[in-house]
């Protein structure tokens, strides 16, 4: 990309040479081709509706099969026509509006021939909905205002029609936010008319259901493929009306269609997350305590910790400090996390900061994972103990998995050689190991690292302390893994 400077140069060139130069490049990258022609049909609107309408229903013929490596380059192309069909809005918002429904309908062909594992594609299809919220809305409201106020009844029941069939096929989950967000279009009426359309599907369903059910219990037969095909359509049904229900913002309406929904009471903490996310996305903060004090039941550690953490967030948006204090406290006993400690000494005083520090060297004693422990220690600055306590139990970082190894050393502060010199060798000592060829580049840095540690540990006072010297732990490497000569001649390039 160009900087200030550049562009600045570029704005004085002359329309000529500008033209000669794009002239001079076309044909020579067919991308950069692409790029031109766009931008050549920016300037001729009715050439750009007709070209994009042939591409876009050439779109849904297409059969060629999108592979895992050609899915970012068909993710750009499908980018590039998502932008030349908005550059159309404000100015011709009706057109815009018929090339995104017609781009939207290319969704199932378009992700039923690609492996998008990476989901670039399903981005560029997700980004579609909120472009066509925005356009709709202003082509509704036009519509509005272009009839009659008694014809206005027939065009709503149309919209909330056009929104249902969209919002309906939905195989891939790429218009999963077109409900929750319908109060952009919609008004309160006309969305509560669709809850009430939807919640009559429901019925109809559940009536089917129990039809199947006693079915299936007189001829003692297992759930047949249409059951499942049944809670399938339920499921679907019910995401709808509560995702229209979001969009309304109503607390007490969104809560009896929630517990409406529940098989048992109390529901379960994992779904009841659903009803608190809500209730702080509406800052009804007294009800979600309602919730997570008297709702909230198990006796599951996870369980006691999440419930927590959703009370630390509630106090934090409240700003009650000492009530964040506290649960942060027993969230910290339950786990005790270098992250939680940070939690705590964020909002703590400096009396409360001198008493975490004491508790967090207490429960480091107390820590069975090595790891834990050593991280706990440095994160009150207790550097020398830290050393220490590694240095006790360093055959014990032999557990601990690589990554959370090599994420320690990026953050590891001054004066822990001896911390940094048990990590290199567990390090060092997996790849070797397991004869991880492949690592052995990783595995000669590491050596380098441990040699060059040694130059500055051999001049302290208490050389390696416990530890093998980093002479003796290469004879020892060399007695296990001499044979490894492909390391060995990385070590000694």
């Amino acid at each position: 990309m160009l900087n200030a400077e550049q562009k600045k140069y570029l704005s004085q060139l002359s329309k000529k040479t500008l033209i000669d130069f794009v002239s001079e490049v076309y044909g020579i990258d067919k991308m950069l081709d692409k790029k031109i022609e766009r931008l050549l049909l920016q300037s001729d609107k009715p050439k750009l509706i007709k070209k994009l309408t042939t591409t876009l229903k050439g779109l849904r013929r297409r059969r060629k099969f999108v592979d895992y490596w050609e899915s970012s380059e068909f993710a750009t192309e499908l980018q590039h026509l998502a932008s030349d069909i908005m550059s159309l809005y404000p100015a011709q918002p009706r057109e815009c509006l018929t090339l995104l429904e017609l781009f939207i309908e290319s969704t199932n062909a378009s992700l039923e021939r690609a492996d998008d594992s990476n989901g670039y594609i399903g981005d560029i299809y997700r980004s579609l909905t909120s472009f066509w919220l925005a356009v709709a809305s202003t082509c509704y409201e036009q519509e509005k205002r272009d009839i009659p106020v008694d014809e206005r009844d027939i065009l709503s029941q149309a919209w909330i029609k056009k929104v249902k069939v969209l919002a309906d096929d939905n195989d891939y989950g790429t218009k999963d936010s077109l409900l929750e967000n319908i109060d952009q279009l919609l008004s309160e009426t006309e969305i509560r008319g669709l809850i009430g359309d939807y919640q009559q599907e429901r019925e109809n369903i559940q009536t089917k259901k129990a039809i199947k059910d006693t079915l299936n219990e007189r001829q003692n037969s297992p759930l047949s493929d249409d059951a499942f095909s049944i809670n399938y359509e339920k499921m679907v049904i019910e995401i709808a009306i509560k995702n229209l229900t979001r969009a309304l913002g109503d607390v007490g309406f969104f809560e009896t269609i929630f517990f409406e929904m529940q098989e048992t009471r109390p529901v379960h903490p994992r779904r009841l997350e659903e009803l608190l996310t809500f209730l702080l996305n509406q800052r009804a903060f007294d009800k979600a305590l309602h919730y997570l004090n008297e709702e909230w039941q198990s006796d599951g550690l996870l369980d006691k910790i999440r419930r927590l953490d959703w009370l630390s967030h509630i106090y934090h948006m409240q700003k009650d400090t000492d009530a964040l204090m506290e649960v942060l406290g027993e969230a910290f006993e339950l786990q005790s996390t270098p992250s939680r400690l940070k939690a705590i000494m964020a909002v703590a005083s400096p009396a409360q900061q001198s008493k975490w520090r004491k508790r967090a060297n207490e429960l480091a004693e107390q820590q069975e994972n090595v790891f834990m422990a050593t991280s706990l220690l440095l994160e009150i600055g207790e550097i020398e103990l830290a050393n220490e306590v590694a240095v006790a139990r360093h055959s014990q970082f032999a557990d601990v998995h690589y990554t959370d190894l090599t994420s320690m050393l990026k953050d590891l502060p001054t004066k822990t050689d001896l911390l940094q010199v048990i990590i290199y060798r567990t390090l060092l000592n997996d790849i070797l190991d397991s004869s991880r060829s492949k690592a052995y580049g990783h595995a000669a840095r590491y050596f380098d690292r441990l040699t060059k540690l040694d130059t500055v540990i051999s001049k302290s006072s208490k050389p390696y302390s416990e530890l093998a010297t980093h002479k003796e732990y290469v004879i020892t490497l060399k007695d296990k893994h001499g044979k490894k000569r492909s390391f060995w001649e990385k070590v000694n390039d």
